[in-house]
This record gives C-alpha cells, structure tokens and sequence, in this order.
C-alpha cells in the first residue's frame, strides 16, 4: 500500500522534475538518503539550542522537501523555519513535532510509486 498522497504525491514529484520519471525517483530516493541525517541533526540542534544552525536545516530540508512530491513535509519544514524566524526557540515546539512525524511518515515509503 503507498502512502496517502499528502505524504508522497508522485503526480508532484512528476511535474516537478519536469515529467522525467527517473529524476523524479533519483529526487525522491536522495531526499530518502538524506532524511535520517536530518532527523538526527534537527533533534541535536534542538536539544543544544543552536538556532541559527537549526533555522539552516530546516531552510535546506524544506528545498529539499519542494522537488520531491512531499507536501506534509515541504508544509511542515515551511512551518517550523518561519515559527523559528518569528518567534525563536521557545515557541516552536508543535511544528517540530509535525515536522519529525512528517519525515518519519515519508520514510516509510522507500520509493517513490510511479
């Protein structure tokens, strides 16, 4: 079974890399490799307070999430970055939470179903 299509849409993963089905998966299967990294990292900077550095993460995860067919989590890293930017780190805690059930759910879906 895929996942619902907020979570990976693979018409949007399709269109964003200009109907090329193999970019598309090449795309998705980068973001696939580099999500552990962030979780990991996101979660560290977190917990050291480091928010400039935490603000960059989620900045690139959030490109990143763009061209690869992940709404939620494009959604998710947006909200987190600009909660991060308005209001530091002590008003952010939901968005971080949406943000790490968001990679976890992609994660779960290895490829891309095209």
């Amino acid at each position: 079974m895929s996942a619902p299509e907020h979570i990976v849409d693979a018409n949007l993963a399709l269109e964003r890399a200009g109907g090329n089905a193999n970019l598309a998966r090449d795309l998705y299967q980068m973001l696939q490799n580099e999500l552990p990294v962030y979780q990991l990292k996101i979660r560290s900077l977190h917990e050291t307070g480091d928010l400039p550095a935490l603000i960059e993460a989620v900045h690139k995860l959030h490109g990143s999430a763009t061209y690869c067919g992940t709404p939620e989590l494009k959604s998710a890293a947006e909200s987190l970055e600009l909660a991060l930017k308005r209001g530091g780190m002590e008003r952010y805690r939901e968005q971080l939470d949406r943000l790490l059930e968001a990679m976890k759910e992609v994660m779960q879906t290895p490829e891309l179903p095209l």
